[in-house]
């Protein structure tokens, strides 16, 4: 079974940069106000990624008791 992804500020996730059109793993900062959008972190940059582009990162994330 897939793993859920869960919204909310410090999940890490793999999502899909518009810029060069390929995977990279980020941060969510926080969602837009429509909700439809999260600013996601990286050492790249920051970028305005929509929900459905993002996907859970591998392994355990930060703050989650397993």
């Amino acid at each position: 079974m897939a793993p859920t992804l869960e919204l909310r500020k410090g999940v890490q996730v793999v999502f899909r940069n518009p810029a060069d059109d390929g995977w990279q793993q980020g941060e969510l900062v926080h969602g837009s106000s429509t909700g439809e959008e999260w600013l996601v972190k990286n050492r790249f940059g920051k970028y305005w990624v929509a929900v459905t582009q993002l996907r859970p990162a591998e392994g355990p994330q930060p703050g989650h008791q397993l």
